[in-house]
């Protein structure tokens, strides 16, 4: 059975799009005790639009700040700073819900 492939232009679209994905398949965080800012499915939503928008975590931070539309379809309160980012990559790569870049 052959997947279907969504194709879109909006960023609100991808990152509402990955965080279903998120949900479906990856823990809500990444241990019991983390501090609970931001979940995962937030975190993949957002490297995901990364990599669509094809921009570096600097870029994607930006495009966030920016869009108060898209961080609202994120969920999120706050934006994740760089170092959150990077290390939610170097993990979701990891444990294999990343492809590594």
């Amino acid at each position: 059975m052959e997947a279907e492939i969504k194709t879109t232009k909006s960023p609100i679209a991808v990152a509402q799009e990955a965080l279903l994905v998120a949900r479906e398949s990856i823990p809500l965080y990444s241990h019991p005790f983390v501090r609970k800012e931001f979940t995962q499915h937030q975190l993949f939503a957002i490297l995901t639009l990364r990599r669509t928008l094809q921009t570096d975590i600097h870029g994607v931070i930006k495009k966030l700040e920016d869009s108060s539309e898209l961080s609202d379809a994120l969920g999120l309160k706050d934006i994740p700073d760089y170092s959150t980012l990077f290390h939610a990559e170097q993990r979701l790569v990891g444990r294999g819900f990343l492809e590594s870049i």
